[in-house]
């Protein structure tokens, strides 16, 4: 890609002047092409987004309202089971993997295994909960196609969770409901904990702070023990801000952690005089770490990344990677790119490669997933190109 599409923006000045943007090397004992994961297993809510476009009479029937993002309940009302109803009823239907981990997992496996020579050499897999139901075989077999392993949990009599995602030319509405992927059991994690700590990386989605935090704080434990990778998304502003102690608690045993400015200035608690503040800021929230990776993803503005060293206590490495201008017109969807960025990023990150080639990476598969409706991208996507 050419560097007026994607750029990086250095200052050549010390870490001790107020620069924001400083040119230092992330990993000094990392050398170039050293493998740092060979394998990532992420833990999430599997859920199956049920994409379809709507029309104004059909709009006007249900009595939908176009940018309404709705969790429902288990036993939500008539009017919020009529959405999906109305969905899979048109014929624009498709069915796609959804959830924030699993979006990430399928765009990493997705640029890992463009060239399928790799497969042998890097593993993706997808922990969670399926329900015994039509549902869980598009999940499933949607994984396997393109290459994340699935280590999920089938609860008999239960049903899978689902997002209806209704789309009226350029707005949308969403339906979400959470079932089965809610109930993860502790029998499952223990039963397959030696296929578990095969993995070398575990990538942690912050929505499981919600119910499952005891579950996710053991697994970290055993990653921590055995000197395997912690890789925690901050998910929703939300989520930082009603769980901010779980938040706290997971990313002191994290080794990157990722999300939006968003969710960042949420953490910090203050917007800062200019966005390395707001980065400083949480790295002296949390414990010490030798070589904590901050990732944090800014819409148009692009990606940051920054590392922090204790003993000196300063920032010793913070880069900005810019994202290419993109038409109104070419935008289709927003959702899901943060989730592509970090798949992409983690692609390069697992073969050892230096974070402007992270950053790369994750900017073009953010990229091409905007081009798309959902977190979808066609099969032979070159995910180096844009």
């Amino acid at each position: 890609m050419s560097e007026d599409i994607l750029s990086l923006s250095f200052s050549s000045k010390s870490t001790s002047s107020n620069s924001s943007l400083i040119s230092l090397p992330f990993f000094e004992l990392q050398e170039k092409n050293q493998i740092e994961i060979y394998s990532v297993l992420g833990i999430g809510d599997p859920i199956v987004d049920i994409i379809s476009e709507i029309d104004s009479k059909t709009i006007n029937d249900h009595g939908m309202k176009l940018g309404d993002s709705i969790f429902a309940s288990e036993d939500c009302d008539q009017k919020n089971v009529e959405v999906f109803d109305v969905l899979e009823s048109m014929s624009s239907v498709s069915y796609t993997p959804g959830g924030s981990v699993q979006n990430t997992l399928r765009v990493l496996s997705g640029c890992l295994n463009n060239d399928s020579s790799n497969r042998k050499y890097f593993k993706v897999s997808m922990l969670g909960s399926l329900g015994d139901d039509l549902y869980k075989n598009k999940i499933w077999h949607s994984l396997e196609e393109i290459g994340v392993n699935p280590m999920l949990e089938i609860l008999e009599g239960d049903k899978t969770s689902r997002c209806g995602v209704g789309i009226y030319k350029k707005e949308k509405l969403f339906v979400t409901q959470l079932r089965a992927s809610k109930r993860l059991t502790e029998k499952f994690i223990e039963n397959n904990k030696e296929k578990i700590l095969e993995h070398q990386a575990l990538l942690i989605e912050g929505y499981l702070l919600q119910n499952k935090f005891d579950m996710v704080k053991k697994l970290c434990e055993a990653f921590n023990e055995n000197n395997k990778k912690i890789i925690l998304t901050l998910s929703a502003k939300f989520i930082v801000k009603c769980h901010y102690e779980k938040i706290i608690e997971l990313g002191n045993k994290a080794d990157i952690i990722a999300g939006s400015m968003e969710e960042a200035v949420e953490l910090a608690g203050t917007k800062g005089e200019n966005t390395k503040d707001v980065f400083e800021i949480i790295f002296k929230k949390l414990e010490p770490k030798e070589n904590r990776l901050l990732v944090i993803t800014d819409g148009a503005n692009g990606a940051f990344c920054a590392r922090y060293d204790y003993k000196n206590d300063q920032i010793i490495s913070f880069l900005q990677c810019f994202a290419p201008k993109l038409k109104d017109e070419e935008i289709k969807d927003l959702n899901g790119a943060g989730d592509a960025f970090l798949g992409g990023f983690l692609s390069e990150y697992m073969k050892g490669n230096d974070i402007y080639d992270c950053c790369k990476k994750g900017i073009n598969a953010a990229t091409i997933i905007l081009k798309n409706v959902g977190c979808t991208f066609p099969k032979k996507t070159n995910f180096m190109k844009i």
